[in-house]
Order: C-alpha cells, then structure tokens, then sequence
C-alpha cells in the first residue's frame, strides 16, 4: 500500500513494502527513479541488517551459520505505519519468526519521513530488543532519474561534493566484492563528471571517510537535480547500470564483506555493535533542484 505525505513544496509516495520511497514530486517534476524491469526494479530500498554482499551469501553468530540475501531483509518486509500527519509518516519493522530465520536478534527498526520545505528527511532508528549485543548495518540506495528530460544526456550529468577531497574509491572485485585497497580518485577536487564507463570501470563507485557531507547531482545545462546530505554516514556510494537513466547516491553505515573476511557477523567490518535494549539512530536528507535554481 502506497502512502503520500506533502506540504506547499514538495509531494512524496512511501510505500509499506520495505518502507520504499516511491515518488518525490517537486515543482511538477519526479525526481525518483521510477522502476523498470529492463533495468533496475528498485526506487530507494532501505539496506538492514547489511549492506551489500556476504562471502558465500551467510555469516556466523554464536558459531551458527545463517544465510541471508544482498542488501539485507528490509527491503522485502512489509513495515507497519505507526504516525502520520499531512507531512511526516512513521513506519515500523519488528523482528518475527522469518527475520529470525536469517537474522538471530529481537529488534525495531523505525524509519521516519519528514518534510521540511522542499527536503525530505529520511530518519533510522534501530533499537536492540534482545538480551546481548546486536550487529547490523544500514543505509540508504536512492536512485535519481538522471538525465531529468528526455533531450538531456546521462554525461551532461556531474556530482558535486562540498568539499574538495584527495581520496580513493573502493576497489571492487570481479566477483562484487568491496576490498580495503583504493585506486585513486580525487586530487584536491570535488567533481564527478558522470560517464558509463566510469561503472564499467567500478561497478560501483565506494568511498570511505570523506570530509564532505554533501553531494549535489546536477545537470551541466539547466542546474536542475538533488542534494543529499548524508551527514554521519562513514561510507558513501554511487551506481547505476551502465545505459541506464539513473543513478543512485547511497549513504551506508556498513559495507559489503571482502574476500578475505572471516564471515563472523561481529567482525564483519563497518558492522555496528549496539548493546542491549540501546538504540542507535542516523539519517539522511534529499533536496529536489529545480531548472535555473
């Protein structure tokens, strides 16, 4: 079931299915990616209890080995609305006898939709119900209609960080993993022109540790796209498809596993070690631009 929030500025759809934004109206424009089979069915999953990959597609806890998909259950589980207002709209997943299954802890995770002018404010609040400690990770995978209109081209498209940094990108392995190496990146800028073989290259653009908080997608003729804030966040991604007309900006706490990793859940790096009956909270905002703005 979908559900809409808006105010004087901006109009949003959030569908119950993994809490999935399906729409972000703004100034007569979507700005959403809107999902299509012959590239990406995804709008903006939410990523728990992992981000990405697993080596060997399980992990251990307590000595016990539990298999569990990319990306985490989330995305699949139908969430609970809690509140609602005309701006602002609250879901709630708990744990139950499937997430048990793949994933051995009692837990909430609420997920938080604000509007604040033309922003919207995607708020996380994972709470650990259980006994000892919880390990999981979270993060966001929005994806951007890019190019906006149809006579745009997907190269005319750049994004600005707002700050200038001297880092690399993540290497990814041939089979998709994320390793420690880096291949450089940045020196001393903070422009990404976009280009298809930049995710021929990469497959996935991954960065750990910035000093920016900000990245701005925009296109080179009319200004027109989004900012997003992801303060907070200790790794920040970029993907698309090769071809397709879209691009995701992902704010992860958590990463995917390498090939060296352990496979043991609590040395899994990026994981977040929550103790008992604590909560731990993160967010992230996305400002649709409009043409000339």
């Amino acid at each position: 079931m979908l559900h809409s929030i808006k105010n004087e500025y901006i109009s949003v759809m959030v569908n119950e299915l993994g809490a999935e934004l399906n729409s972000i109206i703004y100034a007569g424009n979507e700005y959403l990616w809107q999902g299509d089979a012959n590239w990406w069915t995804g709008r903006a999953p939410v990523l728990f209890p992992i981000v990405g990959m697993l080596k060997d597609g399980s992990y251990i806890h307590d000595g016990k080995v539990f298999s569990l998909n990319n990306h985490g259950f989330a995305r699949r589980s139908i969430f609970t609305v809690i509140d609602k207002t005309d701006s602002t709209i609250t879901f709630s997943l708990c744990d139950n006898k499937e997430t048990q299954n793949v994933y051995p802890f009692e837990f909430e995770l609420i997920i938080k939709y604000t509007l604040t002018e033309r922003s919207i404010y995607t708020g996380y609040k994972v709470t650990n119900k259980s006994i000892g400690d919880m390990f999981f990770s979270i993060g966001g995978h929005p994806a951007f209609r890019c190019p906006l209109d149809q006579d745009e081209k997907f190269k005319e498209y750049e994004i600005l960080l707002n700050k200038k940094e001297t880092a690399g990108n993540h290497i990814i392995s041939e089979s998709g993993f994320v390793l420690d190496d880096t291949a450089q990146f940045f020196n001393n800028t903070n422009q990404i022109p976009l280009n298809y073989e930049l995710f021929n290259r990469f497959e996935t653009v991954v960065f750990s540790n910035l000093k920016s908080t900000k990245a701005t997608l925009r296109s080179y003729k009319t200004g027109a796209g989004a900012e997003m804030d992801f303060t907070g966040f200790p790794y920040f991604a970029i993907w698309t498809k090769p071809g397709a007309p879209f691009v995701c900006l992902e704010p992860w706490c958590g990463v995917d596993d390498s090939p060296k990793s352990s496979g043991v859940l609590r040395e899994k790096t990026g994981i977040i070690k929550l103790s008992s009956k604590s909560n731990y909270t993160c967010g992230f905002s996305i400002t649709p631009i409009a043409r000339g703005a």
